[in-house]
């Protein structure tokens, strides 16, 4: 699998991403936490550290990870007293926690056979019926509602500097991949434009799908929600999963 060069554009990922739409996610994520009584957290996908330096602010026991350096160095230098740790959702080992969660859609990036190691790594790190809480792309949804055309996703301008992101994916359907392929235009003033091109694939999933890879690797589903935290239907692009450890 081609995976994202998160390195190259970690300084800007927050841009990029729209921090302030994951930052909504926040509340919902707390709401589950708190309706399971989890004390604990360990944060196995952490990138800059929107959930892991939420939760702490909110009293939580919270420790968190990401494979990518420059990432975790971003998210120590904005969440200073939250434990940051340089790490593999396939393979680290941190102690035991109520909840382990890995958000926006940071499974994808693994192959299936390492997603289901990942799910046996997480039950490793996970008290006697701990939860693992995780987003994913929806086959469902996507195969539906794929856009073929390029198309721009994301325009803003911060500061002196312009960000314009095209998009001109491809879809997979009988793997269940989806190939996203991206042109990042980066400005600052009138200065020539910083061109960065990056192409890396997805897997995406049923909900059926989903529950029998859980259930073979040791976890049971507790319920499928849309990113609002409502019951999950076909028409949401994510299937935010809440699953236990058996």
């Amino acid at each position: 699998m081609k995976d994202y060069n998160y390195s190259r554009l970690a300084k800007y990922y927050d841009i990029l991403e729209n921090v302030e739409s994951i930052e909504s996610f926040n509340p919902v994520l707390l709401k589950i936490l708190r309706k399971h009584n989890v004390k604990s957290i360990l944060d196995m996908t952490c990138g800059t550290g929107v959930q892991a330096g939420f939760l702490h602010k909110k009293g939580l026991k919270v420790k968190a990870s990401d494979y990518n350096a420059q990432m975790i160095k971003i998210a120590r230098s904005k969440f200073k007293k939250v434990d940051f740790r340089k790490g593999d959702i396939r393979t680290s080992k941190y102690g035991k926690f109520d909840a382990v969660i890995s958000i926006f859609n940071a499974i994808g990036h693994l192959s299936r056979k390492d997603f289901e190691k990942a799910i046996r790594n997480i039950g490793k790190n996970l008290n006697d019926k701990g939860l693992y809480i995780f987003d994913i792309f929806c086959y469902d949804y996507m195969k539906k509602n794929f856009i073929k055309h390029e198309f721009i996703d994301f325009a803003k301008e911060v500061n002196d500097t312009k960000f314009v992101r095209f998009n001109n994916n491809k879809m997979d359907k009988k793997k269940k991949i989806l190939t996203m392929n991206q042109k990042i235009y980066v400005q600052k003033g009138l200065d020539k434009p910083m061109i960065f091109k990056e192409s890396w694939d997805l897997q995406i999933y049923s909900s059926k799908e989903l529950k029998r890879i859980l259930e073979k690797n040791g976890s049971q589903v507790v319920e499928f929600l849309d990113m609002s935290g409502k019951k999950y239907k076909p028409n949401s692009s994510l299937i935010l999963t809440i699953a236990r450890k058996k």
